[in-house]
């Protein structure tokens, strides 16, 4: 088989070069993910690889080593290598994944960050402090700051730095079935900017707006305050209903949904409904801001593609950020906007004078490029899992029959659902776990609307920024808050209910 043609045939077409290591290693990559080289498929040997692509040995064994390292190829003593059967990550992978040093684990016991700040159990959407390798993120900014010096006191009046759009690029085809040029990225400061960037983009006085009801309240703020008509659309198991939305509120010149992780409720769109909401946007000429909010972080299956990769019509805008993946403070974020909005959007950002400061663009690109954006990814998505399960354990052990909680597939929440009948709200139990050192938002903290008839509320659980140690000691906590309420109720109400074990 001759690796010369086919997936490798433009290995080094790119004018910019880089080393070809990492030019070969993308290009396996790629070719596996789009399965031009089938799972099972046996590799040639790297002698004959080098030998087809005209490149030393060397380079063709650290690129296959690392496909290897990454699970993408299996060595089989005596036998050969071969293409994985069961890809790692497969479609949410990160063209993040590009070659380079993996990062380094975190050192243990790692202080939060954040001056006085305490991160209490459960708060929902918040990273692992611990996992993020500040040392790697320190020498990537000292390293652009002594290499590049004064260039980069200018201000940024592109759509953001070059590279760090076309990489961007790379990753979104990749994982989220993205394909964009990079001049339709723009870098913003955080996904706040990006949403009031969007608003200013796409809406006018008096304009109407659908937004997910229960759901972000940052999204309610931005676009509450904008003189525009805010429709919050009840939300089901599948998300935003379009048709629900055009009888509540019709003539909408947005909707903005959260498909691959509905915040608060931790559901997924799926295909049907997501090609509904695309068929409205066409029909009407609306347009729809999606917000990924899930940042990769999916447990089960495959994700379904994002809105903007099966887009057609040119209707959707793609919202990306960093303050989940990493840590808060990392607040860069991107908006990918449809070719026909490049000019507008672009000049709309050089009059609002949005400028990000390019060590941090260019740390973030090497952060990516080198590969520790990958690296970590991978390694929390494994320990959000496992923390997921942790705190199902320690629902089941310590809260049986008064909160109900189901595994989630993505996201770093999940919802514990109290039983209809305890006489507790779930506003009331949040501000008592708060007294306890329990930081555990109500679900009806996040509804803009009516509560739904006999619903009994729920509370929004956090789990990934937390040891199973820790959320085991948190349960046992929230377990004796829901003792106190019920022994209350028991007074005032003359029920019985049997109290959850503590220990």
């Amino acid at each position: 088989m001759k690796f010369s043609q086919g997936p490798l045939l433009s290995l080094f077409d790119n004018a910019e070069g880089g080393p070809l290591q990492q030019r070969l290693f993308e290009r396996l990559r790629t070719a596996i993910l789009n399965a031009a080289i089938r799972p099972g498929e046996r590799l040639p040997s790297t002698r004959t690889l080098a030998t087809d692509l005209g490149v030393s040995r060397n380079t063709v064994v650290a690129a296959v080593d690392r496909l290897i390292a990454e699970g993408y190829l299996e060595a089989r003593i005596g036998s050969g290598t071969f293409v994985s059967r069961a890809l790692p990550d497969d479609a949410m992978a990160p063209a993040l994944r590009l070659a380079g040093p993996a990062l380094r684990s975190p050192k243990p016991g790692l202080p939060v960050p954040a001056a006085g700040a305490e991160i209490l159990p459960f708060r929902p959407c918040v990273p692992a402090y611990d996992q993020f390798d500040v040392d790697t993120w320190r020498k990537l900014l000292a390293k652009r700051w002594r290499d590049t010096g004064g260039l980069l006191l200018g201000r940024d009046t592109a759509g953001g730095w070059t590279a760090l759009r076309r990489v961007l690029a790379g990753h979104l085809q990749t994982s989220r079935g993205i394909n964009c040029d990079p001049d339709q990225i723009l870098i913003l400061p955080d996904r706040r900017a990006a949403l009031e960037f969007a608003a200013t983009l796409l809406l006018g006085a008096g304009d109407t707006v659908w937004l997910e009801d229960p759901g972000c309240n940052l999204q309610h703020l931005v676009f509450g305050n904008r003189g525009l008509h805010v429709a919050a659309v009840p939300v089901d198991e599948d998300g935003l209903d379009p048709e629900r939305a055009q009888r509540l509120a019709p003539g909408a010149r947005l909707a903005l949904v959260n498909p691959g992780w509905q915040f608060p409720m931790g559901s997924t769109m799926p295909l049907r409904r997501r090609m509904a909401i695309l068929a409205w946007a066409r029909r009407n000429g609306a347009w729809l801001l999606e917000d990924d909010q899930d940042a990769g972080y999916r447990y089960t299956g495959r994700p379904l593609p994002s809105l903007m990769g099966l887009d057609d019509g040119e209707r959707v805008l793609h919202l990306g950020a960093l303050d989940q993946t990493l840590v808060p403070s990392t607040r860069l974020a991107w908006l990918v906007v449809p070719e026909a909005l490049v000019a507008a959007a672009r000049s709309l950002r050089n009059r609002m004078e949005i400028s990000i400061p390019l060590p941090e663009q260019m740390a973030v690109h090497d952060l990516i490029a080198e590969g520790h954006f990958s690296s970590h990814l991978r390694r929390t998505r494994r320990l959000y899992a496992e923390r997921q399960q942790a705190l199902l354990f320690s629902a089941e052990r310590h809260w049986h029959g008064l909160l109900t909680l189901e595994a989630g597939n993505a996201g770093l929440h999940i919802l514990a659902r109290l039983a209809p009948g305890l006489g507790i709200s779930d506003n009331s139990l949040s501000t008592q776990a708060q007294a306890a050192r329990i930081d555990v938002p109500a679900l009806s903290h996040y509804r803009h609307g009516s509560t739904p008839v006999g619903d009994a509320g729920a509370l929004v659980l956090g789990y990934a920024a937390f040891t199973p140690e820790k959320i085991s000691r948190a349960a046992e906590r929230l377990a004796q808050v829901l003792n106190r309420s019920l022994s209350r109720g028991e007074e005032r109400f003359g029920t019985s209910r049997r109290l959850v074990p503590v220990t």
